[in-house]
């Protein structure tokens, strides 16, 4: 990790809480939105499913969601929390084309995430899918290289944490993508979902911690 200046305190401590605020998207989905639903299945029901805007067969099961516009407006506000503070979180690191590829393909899945809540997947559906894709796989990727660069800023068990749950979302993205059985495929998004989104939010609070003690030691 390279020395933190004043300027680059500000973003970093911008670019944290961005990454910490990321756990209203699990406050909103699964205790605001979730409740209100139809089905409280995590196995069965996809996330997207909490983002339908009317009644409908989703995966083969009839679902109903009627907060909806909570879950989507969620995942816009999530998409640009995450792609922002990619951003600003990448002066924690010297320039370099890693460091550039590592936040790039954190700020797409921001992107990706941005444009699920756009598209809804009842009106449109392969926009969605799509959208929902490169959100998982290129958070995964992100959080793989991101962990991969801390084990080499001497943050080892910290980088090796991310390292295991970018595979596992990767693995698990990638069998969701397969399509599963139906009685299981919202288990395997989770998986898919869940690991790395919580590593980032960590990460941010990680950051935040980082920057008080940087900012302690200029004075």
């Amino acid at each position: 990790m390279r020395e933190i200046t004043f300027t680059a305190s500000r973003r970093l401590t911008a670019g944290g809480l961005l990454w910490v605020s990321l756990v209203q998207i699990f406050v909103v989905n699964n205790l605001i939105v979730l409740p209100h639903a139809s089905s409280r299945n995590l196995e069965e029901h996809i996330i997207s499913a909490l983002g339908v805007t009317r009644c409908g067969l989703i995966g083969g099961f009839r679902f109903c969601s009627p907060w909806h516009e909570a879950a989507d407006i969620a995942w816009v506000v999530g998409g640009v929390s995450l792609a922002a503070a990619a951003v600003l979180n990448m002066v924690i690191f010297p320039a370099g084309r890693r460091r550039n590829l590592t936040f790039g393909v954190l700020a797409v899945s921001g992107l990706g995430l941005v444009s699920t809540g756009f598209n809804p997947y009842n009106l449109r559906p392969t926009v969605h899918l799509l959208s929902a894709g490169t959100c998982f796989f290129c958070g995964a990727v992100g959080v793989l290289l991101l962990g991969g660069m801390l084990r080499q800023a001497r943050r080892p068990y910290w980088g090796a944490a991310g390292i295991v749950c970018g595979v596992t979302s990767i693995v698990s993205a990638t069998l969701t993508a397969l399509r599963p059985d139906p009685g299981v495929q919202g288990l395997f998004e989770r998986i898919a979902a869940w690991p790395s989104v919580v590593w980032i939010i960590w990460t941010g609070a990680f950051i935040l911690v980082f920057t008080r003690r940087a900012a302690r030691d200029r004075q």
